[in-house]
C-alpha cells in the first residue's frame, strides 16, 4: 500500500498537472471501490477550477474554487492515477474515473478496489480525516506529544507509530527502516522506550520519510507514479525485506509479526 512517500509523489505530480485547470467533464466508469463513488456529486465539480492539491495522511486532496467542493482520494493497494492526452485514451479494465480538462484528462484505475474517491462539502469533519494524527514532519509530532501519549499505550513501538491516529502516513517500509537507525527493536513496549530513543526515532522518521519523497517513494510490487515511474528509495532500503545487516554483513535480519505484519530488524543492532 502506497505509504506517505509514494501519496506526496502523486500529490506533487497532480500540482503541476492539474492546478488552476478547469474539469470541462467528468464520467465514472465503475463506481465500486471500497466504498462507491458518489457519481452525482462528481458530476457537481464539472466547470469547476482546482485551487489547490494537496495531502493529508495518505489522502489527495483536490478543493476546488467553491472552496467548499473537496475530492478525496486514497490509493488503497493498487490505486494508479494518470493522464492522456484528449482524443488518445482508450478505456482499460479497472479504470474507474474519468476528469476531462481542456487538453487531458485524469483517469484513476484500481486493480484491487481497495482505494476509494470521496467528494465532500466538510473537510474536516469527513470521516476518514477528522481524527488522523498530526503530520510526521509537522511541529506537532514531537518528543512531548509522543513521551505522552506512549505512556497510555501498552502496544508495540512499531504499532504506535504506524497508527494512524497517533501520526499518520508511517507505513510498513518506513516504520521498519526509522526503528533500525534509532536502534529501536519493533516489539519493545510503547511505553518503555526512553525520552532520548524518541528523539531519535523523530529524527530518523523524518529522515526516511524525506529522503523516500526526494526519492520518489518505494516500490516494492505494484506502485507507479503519475508518470508510470516507480520509486527509487527501494534501492535504498536497509532492512525491509533484506537478508543481512547492513552493519553486521554476516548477521541475518529477522523477522517476526507484529499486528499481521512483518517486522524486519537486526537482533544485533535492535536488542529487546
Amino acid at each position: 500500500m502506497p505509504e506517505l512517500p509514494e501519496v506526496e509523489t502523486v500529490k506533487n505530480y497532480l500540482s503541476e498537472k492539474i492546478l488552476n485547470k478547469k474539469v470541462i467533464n467528468t464520467k465514472v466508469l465503475n463506481a465500486k471501490l471500497r466504498w462507491p463513488i458518489n457519481s452525482k456529486g462528481i458530476r457537481g465539480i464539472k466547470g469547476q477550477t482546482i485551487q489547490k492539491v494537496t495531502r493529508r495522511g495518505k489522502y489527495i486532496l483536490l478543493q476546488f474554487n467553491d472552496s467548499i467542493l473537496t475530492i478525496v482520494i486514497h490509493l488503497g493497494m493498487t490505486g494508479i492515477v494518470s493522464f492522456k492526452e484528449v482524443g488518445k485514451y482508450k478505456k482499460q479494465k479497472h479504470d474507474h474515473l474519468l476528469l476531462y480538462f481542456d487538453k487531458f484528462l485524469l483517469i484513476y484505475n484500481d486493480v484491487r478496489k481497495f482505494g476509494s474517491i470521496h467528494i465532500t462539502k466538510k473537510l474536516s469533519n469527513m470521516f476518514l480525516l477528522k481524527n488522523l494524527g498530526p503530520e510526521p514532519t509537522s511541529a506537532s509530532f514531537n518528543i512531548e506529544y509522543l513521551i505522552n501519549i506512549s505512556s497510555k499505550r501498552k502496544c508495540s513501538v512499531k504499532e504506535l507509530i504506524m497508527n494512524q491516529k497517533i501520526v499518520v502516513g508511517i507505513g510498513n517500509i518506513y516504520a521498519t527502516e526509522a526503528l533500525f537507525l534509532s536502534k529501536i527493536h519493533p516489539g519493545t513496549f510503547a511505553n518503555e522506550v526512553t525520552k532520548s530513543q524518541y528523539k531519535k526515532l523523530i529524527k530518523n522518521i523524518q529522515l526516511v520519510l524525506s529522503r523516500a519523497i526526494s526519492m520518489g517513494g518505494s516500490t516494492i510490487k505494484d506502485f507507479v507514479n503519475a508518470e508510470g515511474k516507480p520509486g527509487y528509495f527501494s534501492q535504498e532500503l536497509l532492512v525491509y525485506q533484506k537478508k543481512y545487516c547492513p552493519i553486521h554483513k554476516k548477521n541475518l535480519i529477522s523477522n517476526i509479526k507484529i499486528s499481521g505484519r512483518s517486522s524486519f530488524f537486526c537482533n544485533k543492532c535492535q536488542t529487546l
